[in-house]
């Protein structure tokens, strides 16, 4: 056979190897749940795949949250009920982040619509808590004139969590900006 340099060569069978879940190549975390307080020496637990997904993620003692969707698309509620961005919404017609009472509440059956989110402490200590009763306190201040911002990032099909600080005296715009929120006005969402 004549090799022109023009016809490739046709590789023998190759081994493809099974596609590596995200959640694998995570460094080690303590698990939510067994540490009951995050600090700045200890800022970060993960949920469990199981924690992740049944229920709703209760986050007390918030002034505020953001959340943005893998598409990235952003929004922003206060306790209050102010609101601005994109709603991201559940196929059941909830927010996939928002306010119950007082409580910022992530549906986590939807976990899939989430990339991250962040829960601005108010005046005292946030409280996270999953539907199994595990649960994590973090002070609002991580240190002298400082505020704590807890970051949830999703990961695969497991969610992280992690206490923040930023300046005691930044606005929410402030905080958003930091984190890289930048806010999606008059989108309307369609399925």
């Amino acid at each position: 056979m004549h090799d022109d340099g023009l016809t490739l060569p046709r590789p023998g069978r190759a081994h493809v190897s099974a596609p590596v879940p995200p959640e694998s190549r995570l460094y080690p975390a303590p698990a939510f749940g067994t540490r009951p307080e995050l600090s700045v020496r200890d800022a970060v637990v993960r949920l469990n795949p199981r924690q992740s997904a049944i229920g709703s993620l209760f986050v007390t003692g918030t002034r505020g949250t953001a959340w943005e969707d893998p598409s990235r698309i952003t929004g922003a509620q206060s306790v209050h009920r102010e609101q601005i961005g994109t709603v991201v919404q559940t196929p059941g017609g909830r927010p996939l982040v928002g306010y119950v009472n007082r409580d910022a509440v992530v549906v986590l059956r939807h976990l899939r619509q989430l990339r991250r989110a962040l829960f601005i402490a108010g005046a005292g200590p946030l409280t996270v808590q999953t539907f199994d009763g595990a649960a994590a306190a973090i002070a609002g201040s991580l240190g002298e004139g400082r505020r704590t911002v807890l970051t949830l990032q999703r990961i695969g099909s497991v969610l992280e969590l992690r206490a923040e600080s930023v300046p005691a005296d930044w606005d929410d715009g402030q905080i958003w900006r930091e984190f890289g929120f930048t806010m999606t006005i008059g989108l309307v969402r369609r399925r």
